[in-house]
């Protein structure tokens, strides 16, 4: 009995060093343009035809950068917005790419070259902190105002919480990240650096400790979690199975995930690591 404890012991620990290989497929330095309209992006998201999508939330400034290099702004190819208030999330849609004003508690629609088809107020003054967006369309908000996460269907606000913290946790929760897998499961990294995992239908499913320091991301890839901090380590949650950002590209400012690539957004540049 304790021989087979030890292999399983053994088994785990090996799972505990074992390493996600990552190979670099793409390196993409900001060019001059960005620095000189003074836009400083802060997230990340992917966008049509391998584009990538910068978020500047300290300015509410949306630029699209293609694999070439091309920079469009976000009021059209030669302008910039002045319409946003406070842009918290950014992701792409069934319907084009959405982005999401918490001060106007809306939702924008823009075609993909980042100009406006149509806005959509919220049916209530949630002032999302967070947004996530499934493989159907549906969106979900974290509303600290609320200690709820809403979802948004067909451009409106459900007014039932789709997942309501105070009853799930009993009290306020502080929320780092919020993601959605290609399965549908959301997720959320938790201030004390917990992932709790939710199904399709809101039902808690499972909750994991980060296991590693100051965990700021939550990353799907896959069938597998991940969560990386700005020092580029990452591990992921239920495998143990680690991955490191190599050194030119920290810190970390943010990270996205499209299938089995990772954006890694750091201070001048986005680097694009294929996950084996």
């Amino acid at each position: 009995m304790l021989r087979k404890y030890g292999i399983i012991f053994i088994f785990w620990a090996n799972v505990g060093l074992a390493q996600v290989s990552v190979s670099i497929a793409e390196y993409r330095p900001f060019p001059e343009k960005i620095e000189l309209l003074g836009i400083e992006p802060t997230k990340v998201g992917w966008s049509i035809a391998n584009n990538l999508l910068l978020l500047d939330v300290n300015h509410s400034e949306l630029i699209e950068l293609s694999s070439f290099g091309d920079v469009t702004l976000s009021g059209g190819f030669n302008q910039r917005s002045s319409s946003f208030n406070e842009l918290i999330w950014m992701g792409l849609s069934p319907n084009g790419i959405q982005v999401v004003d918490r001060l106007e508690n809306k939702i924008i629609t823009l075609d993909y070259h980042l100009n406006s088809m149509g806005e959509s107020k919220l049916n209530r003054h949630i002032f999302p902190e967070l947004g996530a967006l499934d493989s159907w369309g549906r969106l979900f908000l974290y509303s600290r105002t609320y200690n709820v996460i809403f979802s948004v269907e067909q451009k409106r606000l459900i007014e039932t919480p789709f997942i309501d913290l105070t009853k799930e946790f009993g009290k306020s929760a502080c929320l780092k990240d919020l993601e959605v897998n290609q399965d549908g499961e959301l997720a959320f990294l938790d201030c004390d650096g917990t992932v709790h995992i939710f199904n399709r239908l809101g039902q808690v499913q499972l909750y994991y400790p980060s296991k590693i320091d100051n965990a700021e991301f939550l990353v799907p890839v896959r069938q597998r979690w991940f969560v990386f901090n700005t020092q580029g380590e990452g591990r992921s949650i239920k495998t143990n199975e680690t991955v490191t950002i190599p050194v030119a590209s920290l810190p970390v400012v943010d990270i996205a995930s499209l299938n089995r690539s990772l954006a890694i957004l750091s201070n001048d540049h986005i680097l694009i690591l294929d996950v084996k």
